[in-house]
C-alpha cells in the first residue's frame, strides 16, 4: 500500500480508525443562510388550512432518538454506498492526505490515479474551510477537469477527521469531474450543482439542495446521489432540488436513499413550486430513484419534462395530498393550496415516461406509466399503466406521524451520525 502525507511521514491509518473518524464526528452547521428564506421546523405551529387532517404531532429533531434510521424503509439508513467506491474499512493501494484547498484535492485525485490506476485509492482532506463560488449554473466551478473515466474503482475523497471537520464558505459547482466519490461532506446550509460530471458520486451529506445543470462541454452521466438529505422545509418560491439540461443531456442519474423535504411558496405567489422538477429540452434518460422519500411541495413532489425517458421509482415513498403537513406544517405566510393539494407525481400528458415498482404514492399521480409492479396509490381511481397496474389503498390518505416515523424516520443530525456510524 502506498501512503503519502504532504507535511510529514504518516503513520499507518487503521481501517477502523478511519471509519470512526469519518462517521462519529458531529457535523458543524455553517452560518449564513440566505436572507428571506424561512426554514420550517418539523412539527412546529403553523397556519394549516382549516379542515386539513394533520395527524399526530411529528417528533421533534431535538428529541429524536438516536440510531433509528436503520429501521426505516425509505431515505437514509446507513446501508447505501456509492458503486465501485472503496469503503473506509477496505485495504487501500494508495492514500494521500491533503490540505483543505481545492487545488490540493485536485492534486490528490491526480496522484491517486497516477500511482494506482487499477487500485483502491483515497484522498483524506485535513480540517479546514473550503471556499465556494455559488451553486448557480454559471458560477465558477470549485473543481474542473479533474479525474478520469474507465477506472475499476472511483477515487474516494473524504474528510480525514470526520464529518464536520471540513466546512464550506459557500455553495459549490463541479464541472468535468470524473471517476470520483465524495463521501461525508456536509454542505448545509449550502447547496451544490453538478455540470458535466461523469462516473461521479456525492454521498452521506446534508445540504440545502443537490442539483444538476448539464450546461457543460460534455454529457452529464453516471451520477449517484447517495443518502443526500435535505431535511428542512422552506418558505421559498423555488423547487427543493432541480435537474436541468442546458445544452447537453444527462444520462443515468441515480438518487439512492435520499430524503427531500418540501418547499412552500408564499401566499399570492404565482411560482410553480415542486420538490424535484426536470426541465430543459435535451434528453434526460435513465433517472432512477431508489429507497428515496420525497415530500410534496406546494404544487407537486416530482414533475418530468420533455425529453425525459426511463424514469424509474424503485421502492420509493412520495408523500403528497395533505399528508406532508403531518411532518411539515404550513408556516405563516404560505400559500394555503389555493390550486388544490399537491400531487405526488404530476406527469400530465406524459406516456410511458415513468415506471414504478415496490413504491407508495400518497396524493394524486398523473400521467400514463410505462410499467407498474407492486405499487400502491392513495387515489380511489389509480392512474393508467401500459404494463401492470397500481393498487388503490385509500387508507394512505389518513396516514399519521407514527406511520411516517416507522417508514421514514425524521433524519435529525444525531440520527444521521448514528446510522452512518453503523456502516
Amino acid at each position: 500500500m502506498i501512503a503519502i502525507r504532504l507535511d510529514l511521514p504518516m503513520a499507518s491509518i487503521s481501517r477502523r480508525t478511519a471509519l470512526a473518524a469519518l462517521l462519529t464526528t458531529a457535523p458543524m452547521l455553517l452560518a449564513g443562510c440566505d436572507l428571506g428564506r424561512t426554514a420550517i421546523t418539523p412539527g412546529a405551529a403553523s397556519a394549516t388550512p382549516s379542515g386539513v387532517k394533520t395527524g399526530s404531532p411529528a417528533a421533534s429533531p431535538a428529541v429524536a432518538s438516536v440510531g433509528s434510521l436503520g429501521s426505516g424503509e425509505f431515505g437514509p439508513t446507513g446501508k447505501h454506498w456509492p458503486s465501485r467506491t472503496p469503503a473506509p474499512t477496505d485495504t487501500f493501494d494508495f492514500t494521500v492526505e491533503v490540505n483543505p484547498t481545492w487545488a490540493a484535492i485536485a492534486d490528490g485525485i491526480k496522484q491517486a490515479i497516477a500511482r494506482a490506476p487499477k487500485g483502491k485509492t483515497r484522498v483524506l482532506v485535513k480540517p479546514g474551510v473550503l471556499p465556494g463560488f455559488g451553486a448557480g449554473s454559471s458560477k465558477p466551478p470549485v473543481l474542473k477537469g479533474v479525474g478520469k473515466t474507465g477506472l475499476p474503482y472511483r477515487v474516494l475523497v473524504m474528510p480525514r477527521d470526520g464529518v464536520g471537520t471540513v466546512t464550506f464558505a459557500d455553495s459549490l459547482r463541479f464541472d468535468l469531474v470524473a471517476g470520483v466519490s465524495f463521501v461525508g461532506f456536509w454542505l448545509f446550509p449550502n447547496s451544490m450543482v453538478l455540470s458535466g460530471v461523469q462516473d461521479f458520486a456525492w454521498a452521506w451529506s446534508k445540504g440545502q439542495a443537490f442539483n444538476i445543470s448539464s450546461n457543460s462541454a460534455v454529457v452529464t452521466s453516471d451520477v449517484e446521489l447517495v443518502e443526500c438529505v435535505t431535511a428542512d422545509a422552506r418558505l421559498i418560491d423555488a423547487d427543493t432540488w432541480a435537474f436541468r439540461t442546458g445544452g447537453q443531456p444527462y444520462i443515468n442519474v441515480s438518487v439512492v436513499g435520499c430524503y427531500l423535504a418540501p418547499s412552500y411558496k408564499a401566499a399570492g405567489s404565482s411560482a410553480h413550486c415542486d420538490t424535484l422538477q426536470l426541465s430543459g429540452n435535451e434528453a434526460k434518460t435513465g433517472l432512477v430513484f431508489r429507497d428515496t422519500v420525497i415530500f410534496s411541495s406546494t404544487n407537486a413532489g416530482f414533475i418530468p419534462s420533455g425529453g425525459a425517458d426511463d424514469v424509474l421509482f424503485d421502492h420509493c415513498l412520495f408523500v403528497g395530498g395533505d399528508r406532508m403537513l403531518v411532518r411539515y406544517p404550513l408556516p405563516a405566510g404560505a400559500n394555503a393550496f389555493t390550486s388544490g393539494y399537491p400531487a405526488a407525481i404530476n406527469g400530465v400528458g406524459s406516456v410511458d415516461v415513468m415506471s414504478a415498482t415496490n413504491s407508495t404514492f400518497i396524493g394524486n399521480v398523473r400521467g400514463t406509466f410505462k410499467s407498474v409492479q407492486n405499487t400502491k396509490v392513495s387515489a380511489t381511481k389509480p392512474p393508467a399503466a401500459t404494463s401492470g397496474s397500481f393498487t388503490s389503498d385509500p387508507s394512505l390518505s389518513s396516514i399519521d406521524a407514527a406511520w411516517l416515523e416507522s417508514r421514514s424516520p425524521m433524519p435529525s443530525d444525531d440520527r444521521l451520525r448514528a446510522a452512518w456510524a453503523a456502516v
